[in-house]
């Protein structure tokens, strides 16, 4: 979907917990798609939505796999999916490693909107953290959480209840509210 100054809209996608399990995995090939997701997805697509996905990636820097390696596995995993999803747009730093990419900051998101021509102020962000919430209110957007990860413990839920745009049980809710906004 194209906004009048041309930029399009984005549903910035969280990985692990918003679109994946497991939270944290070992190796790569314990990655599973959350029921529903795959459809949900398609239906954003479907809308003219471009669906780039932002992901902090601990493990990288933990050194359980290369982020060469994840970028690859991304790839492949989506290819095999039928889904068009941009990026991956990588933090790979530890929770505990400063660093500017790592959200709650807009730096990959901005990133993502200078390389895929993306009107920042008309698009969301689905994730299952606080972080993801607090990203979207970073660079303009309006932020969803979903509760199939993180945001199952209702401690993450009140703590961005107020700035929460939109808070649902998955991501295939959260990509109806969005497309229903749209329409």
């Amino acid at each position: 979907m194209r906004h009048p100054g041309g930029a399009k809209k984005a549903v910035f996608l969280d990985l692990n917990g918003t679109l994946v399990l497991p939270l944290k995995q070992n190796t790569l090939d314990e990655i599973y798609l959350i029921p529903g997701a795959d459809q949900a997805v398609r239906r954003l697509l479907a809308a003219g939505i471009v669906c780039p996905v932002v992901t902090v990636q601990a493990r990288i820097e933990k050194g359980l796999f290369t982020e060469e390696i994840f970028r690859a596995w991304f790839a492949e995993f989506f290819r095999k999916h039928d889904l068009d999803v941009k990026g991956p747009y990588v933090c790979p730093h530890r929770f505990s490693h400063p660093c500017p990419c790592k959200k709650p900051s807009s730096l990959l998101f901005q990133r993502a909107a200078k390389e895929l021509d993306l009107n920042l102020a008309e698009s969301y962000v689905i994730g299952d953290s606080a972080e993801d919430v607090q990203s979207a209110v970073a660079f303009g957007g309006a932020g969803c959480l979903v509760r199939t990860g993180w945001a199952a413990d209702d401690r993450v839920v009140e703590a961005v209840k107020a700035t929460a745009r939109f808070v649902g049980p998955s991501i295939a809710e959260a990509a109806d509210w969005i497309i229903s906004r749209a329409s």
